[in-house]
């Protein structure tokens, strides 16, 4: 008797179903994937945000204390107006509203649209505060820091200039509205304006 042959390899009907069942998985994983790094990206970015946030403070701080004095000189009413406009020169970060932007090389206080202000006039204080905040970060990554009243209100921060993985503080991205968490994805941290920055502020 001949010995029946044993059957290998798969049908042509086998491989087209594996194919397929493959192909499914393929678009299933592939953009769950795409999610939780992303997510896990962001997380670490917002971990960092928070580092700069709490450096950012303690710097914010100093300069309070030392500029306060000449506020005080500056909000009397006895103080002459001339001396009052030279006084206000002096003054760095002042009460209201600041922005300070980390290039990764330099550091710069910019308005509220992201411009740099006097930066030939702000140079030292613009190193100093940079140095300040980079001696706990580090250093790494791009941030834009938004101060108001000498408390820090929020930060932006990414490992690349024009990084889609951002990271922000108090609100971290997993806290954002869809529209701000998409314009947060979308711009240049350099471009993240202060309307971005405030909807980033948790108000008690």
């Amino acid at each position: 008797m001949k010995a029946k042959k044993t059957r290998k390899g798969f049908t042509l009907m086998e491989l087209i179903i594996v194919i397929a069942i493959m192909g499914i998985m393929m678009a299933i994983i592939i953009p769950s994937w795409g999610y939780f790094i992303r997510r896990a990206r962001e997380r670490d970015a917002n971990s960092r945000a928070k580092v700069v946030f709490n450096a950012a403070q303690t710097e914010v701080t100093r300069v309070c204390n030392s500029e306060r004095s000449t506020l005080n000189k500056i909000n009397d009413p006895n103080t002459d107006s001339t001396l009052r406009d030279k006084l206000k020169k002096q003054i760095y970060m002042g009460s209201g509203e600041f922005y300070f932007y980390w290039d990764g090389k330099k550091g710069v206080k910019v308005s509220a649209s992201g411009t740099a202000v006097d930066e030939t006039t702000n140079n030292l204080n613009n190193g100093a505060f940079a140095r300040a905040v980079n001696n706990i970060t580090g250093g790494e990554g791009f941030y834009k820091i938004y101060v108001k009243d000498y408390n820090v209100q929020s930060v932006v921060y990414t490992a690349y200039e024009n990084g889609n993985y951002k990271g922000t503080y108090p609100k971290s991205m997993n806290e954002l509205d869809n529209k701000t968490l998409g314009d947060v994805r979308t711009t240049s941290i350099k471009s993240i304006n202060d309307a971005i920055m405030k909807k980033l502020v948790v108000t008690k």
